[in-house]
């Protein structure tokens, strides 16, 4: 195949922000999702946000090896259209989409089997039954969202994002009314002075099943969207299989279980310092996501930026800077929010004084890391396009476990820094992970890189 001609800096730039700019707030639609449970519970009880909290992230971190094999279809999508093989493309999808469903039910069951683990943690009996509760409520969400993420992704390489931004713009409106309708039952209707119906409430319960439907309406717009990007004809391809979709996917979702896990990890730690702890650290964290997602929408137009490259047979480097620049610049906005108005953004979740104090204070060091969190998330994304998913894991490991929980766990425990020093163990990772992430793209896109 012959090489195509590497577009300018200009051209790139401009591909990248017209393909990065709704994927980006499409995902900061889909963290909404979350942040409207996380507003409804909170004005619902402290034990309630910190149950059903800790219950999503738990759920969250065993979702990650579905997600990632929906994610590893970018490379093998992305890679294929630049090559001009659209029905690879397909075919890829419809191999990635079982192969992303066949890890639903040890997903779950490794959720619900982590709960286990939370009275000797610490935890506080009432806390641990909300966070079991939300982990049922939105079990099949769970399959759902995978389903979701590998169309989504497809829908990306093709350069189709309006679907997903509708299904976001959709999927919240409805969460917005079925959220308080399930947590608060008659209590959201007399609210807006509507008679009374007979709903119960169903708490943390009532969470997770909202986010279940949710994402049914999100995995409902973006598959319609799909079916009319079927090739004519598509047959086996002796690439594609199982197996192929399991070896690029399954290290993706071991490096976003090892960064998960490890904030997953954070937050059950955190549960020994009390449910206002516990709250204000969920709600912290629950705003990082949110600009994170920010990045990632950068990340994933990034990885099929790169893919196309490769190809097309042309260097990806050019592609994946740009990227990791505009990653890094637009994580600064959000740093300038939260160091100037935490006390705004902690409000909107919750009215107690203490979790109001001490989520400011953790916003204060959230601002600090968002430029680091914005190149390691762009960075993978432009190793992922490249079809390099095993240094990212095996970085991510080491960063996040062999340095990052040593020194929250000094700052937090042995320092007595409690969560403010759980979270400068996290910084350091992060900061940590983007440099290796970094070093490594610019490493391998020192000449043409070979497609998967």
């Amino acid at each position: 195949m012959t090489p195509s001609i590497a577009p300018s800096i200009r051209t790139e730039l401009r591909e990248l922000l017209v393909l990065a700019a709704p994927i980006a707030i499409a995902q900061v639609l889909l963290i909404g999702i979350s942040l409207v449970d996380t507003s409804v519970l909170g004005h619902v009880s402290v034990d309630s946000l910190a149950g059903a909290s800790i219950g999503r992230s738990i759920g969250f971190a065993s979702m990650c090896l579905g997600m990632g094999v929906a994610m590893g279809l970018e490379p093998v999508a992305s890679q294929a259209l630049g090559a001009g093989e659209p029905e690879r493309a397909w075919r890829a999808y419809v191999v990635n989409l079982r192969a992303g469903l066949f890890v639903w039910l040890p997903s779950l069951l490794a959720a619900l089997a982590v709960t286990l683990t939370l009275p000797p943690l610490g935890l506080d009996s009432v806390v641990v039954d909300r966070a079991r509760l939300f982990i049922l409520g939105q079990a099949p969400g769970m399959a759902l969202t995978v389903a979701f993420l590998t169309t989504k992704t497809f829908l990306q390489a093709n350069g189709v994002t309006a679907p997903a931004f509708a299904a976001a713009c959709i999927a919240n409106v409805t969460n917005v009314i079925i959220c308080n309708l399930l947590v608060r039952g008659d209590d959201a209707l007399q609210a807006v002075h509507l008679p009374a119906m007979g709903l119960p409430r169903l708490d943390a319960f009532g969470g997770g099943l909202a986010f279940s439907l949710a994402e049914c309406v999100l995995f409902g717009v973006a598959v319609s969207f799909a079916r009319k990007l079927r090739p004519d004809s598509v047959g086996p391809h002796p690439s594609v299989t199982l197996r192929a979709a399991w070896r690029l996917g399954i290290p993706v979702g071991l490096q976003m279980l090892a960064e998960v896990g490890l904030f997953t990890t954070a937050s059950l730690l955190t549960g020994r310092f009390g449910a206002r702890v516990v709250a204000a650290h969920q709600i912290a964290l629950g705003l990082a996501t949110f600009t994170y997602m920010g990045a990632l929408g950068i990340s994933g137009a990034t990885a099929v930026r790169v893919g196309l490259a490769v190809g097309a047979g042309r260097p990806a480097r050019r592609a994946g800077l740009i990227g990791i620049a505009l990653g890094a610049g637009i994580m600064m906005v959000p740093a300038l929010v939260f160091w100037t108005i935490p006390e705004v953004l902690v409000g909107l979740f919750t009215r107690d004084p203490e979790v109001i104090a001490l989520g400011v204070q953790l916003l204060h060091i959230a601002a600090l890391f968002q430029l680091f969190d914005g190149v390691q998330a762009v960075a993978t994304g432009a190793l992922r396009g490249a079809g390099d998913v095993r240094f990212p894991f095996i970085a991510n490991v080491v960063a996040h476990w062999f340095f990052g929980l040593p020194a929250a766990l000094l700052f937090g425990f042995v320092l007595g820094g409690q969560a403010r020093g759980i979270w400068w163990g996290l910084t350091g990772g992060l900061i940590a992970i983007s440099i290796a992430l970094f070093s490594r793209f610019f490493y391998i896109s020192r000449g043409v890189i070979s497609r998967v």
